[in-house]
Order: C-alpha cells, then sequence, then structure tokens
C-alpha cells in the first residue's frame, strides 16, 4: 500500500473508473492523491501547461489573482516588500499584478522560468497558486517555501479545496485534470504546516490557504 505522502498513514485506496486511475484517500490528514502510475510524463504535463489561457488579456484570470492579492495582503502579519511567485507558469500574470503594486518580485516555474534562486534570497511573502495540487510531494514543496521565509513571512496557497468525501470526489471536475496529482482539504494544510514549521493564519474554506512562520510577530490586523 503507498503510505500517505503527507503524514506517511495508510490510506484507503478507490477506483476512479472514469479516470482508469487508481486513488488513495487518507483518513488521518484527507489528502486524496493519484497513484504514480497515473502521473503524467513531463512532456504531456508541459502540453498540458502551455494549453492555459493565462494572460493580462483574461479579465476573469485577472480579477482572479486581484481578489487573492487583496485577501492575502489583508491577513499578513508582517509589511510585504519582497515576493516570491512559485509556479509563475509560462505567463506570470500574478508577478506582473504584485509589480504593479510595487512590490519586488521574483518568480519560479519548473519549466517556464527555471533558473535557481539565489541561495540566500529570503521573502516576505511566498505565493503559489493552482500549482501545489500538480506536485506529488506537498510536504517536501512547503518545506523548501518555508525555508525561503524571512521570520514572519506568509505562504499564501491557492488551490480548490475537496469535501473529504470520496463518493463527491469521483464527481469533481477539478480531478479530471491529468496534471493535477494531490487534492487537499484545511485539516490536510494543518498536518502540513506542522511538520513545516508553520502555522496556520487563515483560509477562506474554499481555495486559499495563509500560512506564517511559527510564533511569528502580529504587526498589523
Amino acid at each position: 500500500m503507498t503510505p500517505c505522502p503527507v503524514c506517511g498513514s495508510t490510506p484507503e485506496a478507490f477506483e476512479d473508473a472514469q479516470l482508469g486511475c487508481l486513488s488513495f484517500h487518507c483518513p488521518h490528514c484527507e489528502l486524496i492523491f493519484k497513484s504514480p502510475a497515473c502521473f503524467p510524463d513531463e512532456a504531456a504535463e508541459l502540453k498540458k501547461y502551455r494549453e492555459h489561457n493565462n494572460s493580462l488579456e483574461n479579465e476573469g484570470y485577472v480579477r482572479m489573482f486581484e481578489t487573492f492579492i487583496d485577501y492575502t495582503l489583508s491577513h499578513t502579519r508582517t509589511p510585504v516588500r519582497r515576493v516570491l511567485d512559485f509556479g509563475s507558469g509560462p505567463t506570470p500574470v500574478l508577478a506582473e499584478l504584485l509589480r504593479r503594486r510595487g512590490f519586488s518580485v521574483d518568480i519560479y516555474d519548473k519549466y517556464f522560468a527555471p533558473d535557481p534562486l539565489a541561495e540566500n534570497a529570503r521573502y516576505d511573502l511566498v505565493t503559489s497558486t493552482e500549482v501545489i495540487e500538480h506536485i506529488a510531494d506537498p510536504l517536501g514543496v512547503t518545506k523548501m517555501l518555508a525555508n525561503r521565509l524571512v521570520p514572519g513571512g506568509t505562504l499564501a496557497l491557492m488551490t480548490q479545496f475537496h469535501d473529504n468525501d470520496t463518493a463527491a470526489y469521483l464527481k469533481w471536475w477539478y480531478r479530471r485534470d491529468p496534471t493535477h496529482l494531490c487534492f487537499f482539504t484545511p485539516r490536510t494544510f494543518e498536518i502540513i504546516a506542522e511538520k513545516s514549521g508553520l502555522e496556520i493564519v487563515t483560509n477562506d474554506r474554499k481555495k486559499t490557504i495563509l500560512l506564517t512562520t511559527q510564533n511569528s510577530p502580529v504587526t498589523h490586523p
């Protein structure tokens, strides 16, 4: 049995007949994840990413990011000056919108901006939007991003939360993207935070969750 990649517990296996994919549901941390046998190779993954209509001309896409930025900045505990957008995609719209607000922004993307970040680079805010569901090791990546935060810095993640119900999951549109590998609830992120030296600031119960370094100061509401 494949252990849960977040908490190491033994998950419950179930078959997604529509996708022809064995999947797993962890009863402890509530992660749902696909079998590695279902993962696309890098060529298929890149092809899928190139199909995304993500640009500054897409008003709905920009509006989604503006809402995300407003929500994030209203809950950060320390001032934000320097930002990392992790998984910025082929067109780094979020990074551009943040720069327009006066922030210094670095980007990283496995395919589209793969240059390594400076080893000592640390950030007041790390954003990662619609990225973590594509990652087979969400705990490892969260730990890595946590190490990029200054004390009191914020990690802002966006991914659609599932209802912790296998029957509902099997009817959920979000799972049908072949590059989506892992699916989360706020409970999953509680475990991830605990294992990454982070604590949860808030979440919107739908798709956005903010984490910060433990025992970080509160300098503004």
